[in-house]
């Protein structure tokens, strides 16, 4: 009897302090979920009320199915907890999905308190699963008394709507260790190949963002930069909808306001990136400059909405706000997107819209079937990709559309390429006639500047004829004449040549030397020494190009010496594989001299013979790959004088570079 007396004893302060109406749920009589209704009493208060005055509150009544909440409430539930069996027994209570639910457990004169629900961090958890349970555990033929805290999270500013929604849930229930258990162990068997999709979807969504990114840094172009913030977008929603007891999940828990309230923002600042990788893509900014201004518009609200949306919702977790601001961006802004593809359908005849369009099909039509699958409109029986078996796995579509978009930046490159082709070839084609017209106009000036020297030799030749017919000396005059019709006939077979061989170009200096040396008489002499190196029938010039160079010497230096021996020598020379070097040497009074002498006729021959030559030799440069180039000398040596003409002649100039 003592024993008996000594139980009785110790359960008359929990009789006399519990509610007549609070039932006791027994751990033996619990099989599968085993709901608090008409088991707990209940009682509301305002948010700020403590857990002391809780437990002095009268107000309490059964708890009934259909009861309604009130976010601006919290909610006090009331029940006892026994364990009947022999052994030490754990039972999990659910959160219902509520955002934060206190247990406050009194056993043996202590009270025991734990936290659970959506908004508690990952290290608060009470259990290592999830954050849904709380385990209670007891020893065998104890009893706990149970106080539950019903209520939503707090934010660090007050409710600006003071909205009822989202209402708490009071559907709380009774699991036992092993239900519990067999229960993860379904949900993750049910959920297997859902989850394996997530995998691969967000592998591939952070492959294509890391990809996209390089891309980007690579070629710092918007687009590039805009079509990464849209992949960030869709990979940070895939993410943000991960389960709880996910690695993913388990780490986005230690932020579950983020959680709750990035999703929207992440959706619409993806939008917004989207609006201007859109613009990008088909250059609306070139095209059509006021549609391009009107996006940009929509593009900017939907950021400023993002920002804003994202700081309220974090700052006072309103319901009712997040409520208004849910209908409100799919009234403002889907709208806004439907009217945007019907003009990019409609305006943009572009290959890209076609990409658009396919992107925003292939989203919409899983958006539309995971939404009927969700609402039980589509029975279970019809096949669908795991992905659209759950609405939470809408990025599956995005992650199509990114795809889509791929191919779209994809073809846009072809597009770029080929138009960039079109351009280089028809560039071309212009240089190519730019350079055939440039190179007949050089051919017409070269043949106008040989029709221009031509004269000028006649002239000079007819004017020593005239010096000999005026001496009465006919026997130099006949044979000049006859070197002088040979050096003009062989002028003229040159005078339709762009280039003639080095070996005619000597065979008409010869003459012109010989009827010079005539004219002179025996005070003057030349020589002409040719490399034996020098292949003459295969070297190529411009015709009469060494000639005004010795006429030049011979006038101008030799003509004007008071010396008895007037020499000049002409040497051709090797000087490497690929260069000749022309030498014009003579021993008159050099150009200083020459200069101050100031005669009219010589300034006139002058300008009139070797501005010519370089002309010509300045035209040639730009026709042919070999390239003349000239140094006029002075020599001064123990008071005698003279001119050095060296002409630097480089075979296939181009080629050896």
């Amino acid at each position: 009897m003592r024993w008996l007396l000594a139980i009785l004893s110790g359960l008359v302060p929990l009789l006399v302090r519990a509610n007549p109406a609070a039932d006791t749920v027994r751990i033996s009589q619990l099989s599968g979920r085993i709901s608090l209704y008409e088991r707990a009493t209940v009682t509301s208060t305002d948010c700020e009320t403590t857990y002391e005055k809780a437990l002095s509150d009268t107000r309490r009544i059964i708890l009934r199915h259909g009861q309604t909440t009130d976010a601006r409430q919290a909610y006090w539930l009331h029940i006892f907890l026994k364990n009947d069996t022999d052994t030490i027994q754990t039972t999990y209570l659910s959160s219902a999905d509520n955002q934060l639910v206190t247990l406050y457990l009194l056993l043996d004169g202590h009270t025991h308190s734990q936290r659970f629900g959506s908004s508690v961090s990952t290290p608060d958890w009470p259990t290592a699963e999830n954050e849904k349970y709380a385990p209670i555990t007891l020893g065998n033929g104890r009893v706990a008394e149970l106080w539950i805290r019903v209520a939503n999270a707090r934010g660090v500013l007050p409710p600006i709507t003071r909205s009822s929604f989202p209402r708490p849930s009071l559907s709380l229930s009774f699991q036992t260790a092993t239900d519990y258990n067999e229960q993860l162990l379904h949900n993750r068997q049910r959920n297997a190949l859902e989850l394996q999709n997530r995998s691969w979807i967000e592998g591939a969504l952070l492959f294509f963002l890391f990809f996209v990114a390089f891309i980007y840094l690579r070629y710092p172009q918007p687009l590039y930069g805009y079509y990464a913030l849209y992949v960030l977008a869709g990979c940070s929603y895939a993410l943000l909808k991960a389960r709880s007891y996910t690695p993913v999940g388990h780490w986005l828990g230690y932020a579950p306001m983020l959680q709750a309230h990035l999703l929207e923002p992440v959706i619409w600042a993806g939008w917004s990136a989207y609006l201007f990788f859109l613009m990008a893509l088909l250059t609306l900014g070139q095209r059509h400059p006021l549609a391009a201004r009107r996006i940009r518009g929509c593009a900017r609200v939907a950021i400023a909405y993002s920002l804003l949306y994202a700081v309220l919702l974090l700052l006072t977790n309103d319901g009712g706000l997040q409520q208004i601001g849910f209908w409100m961006s799919r009234i403002v802004f889907v709208s806004a997107h439907i009217a945007i593809l019907a003009w990019l359908a409609r305006a943009v005849p572009s290959p890209l819209t076609r990409y658009v369009l396919l992107g925003n099909a292939l989203l919409i039509t899983v958006g539309i079937m995971a939404s009927l699958r969700a609402s039980n409109v589509l029975p279970d029986g019809i096949f669908l990709i795991s992905e659209l078996e759950n609405l939470l796995m809408l990025s599956f579509g995005i992650l199509l559309e990114i795809v889509v978009f791929a191919l779209a930046l994809a073809y846009r490159i072809h597009l770029i390429d080929r138009e960039k082709i079109e351009t280089q070839r028809a560039y071309i084609e212009e240089i190519e006639q730019r350079t055939i017209y440039e190179k007949r106009i050089a051919e017409v000036e070269m043949l106008a500047l040989r029709s221009q020297m031509n004269p000028h030799f006649l002239f000079n030749s007819l004017n020593t004829i005239e010096y000999f017919v005026l001496k009465g000396d006919e026997e130099k005059a006949t044979r000049y004449l006859s070197d002088f019709s040979r050096l003009l006939r062989l002028t003229l077979n040159h005078s339709n040549e762009e280039t003639v061989r080095l070996s005619e170009e000597l065979m008409g200096l010869r003459l012109y030397l010989s009827l010079e040396a005539t004219r002179f008489g025996d005070e003057f002499h030349y020589t002409i020494e040719a490399d034996a190196a020098i292949d003459q029938d295969d070297v190529r010039l411009p015709p009469l190009l060494l000639q005004p160079f010795v006429e030049n010497a011979i006038w101008h230096g030799l003509r004007q010496s008071d010396r008895p021996n007037k020499r000049l020598w002409i040497r051709l020379l090797v000087q490497d594989e690929q260069t000749l070097r022309f030498e014009i040497e003579d021993n008159g009074i050099g150009r200083r001299q020459a200069a101050d002498l100031k005669s009219r006729s010589a300034t006139q021959r002058k300008s009139f013979g070797m501005d010519i030559t370089r002309q010509r030799m300045d035209l040639f440069n730009k026709n042919y790959a070999s390239r003349l180039s000239i140094d006029l000398i002075d020599l001064e040596n123990n008071g005698q004088t003279g001119t050095l003409v060296r002409m630097t002649y480089q075979l296939n100039a181009i080629n050896s570079h």
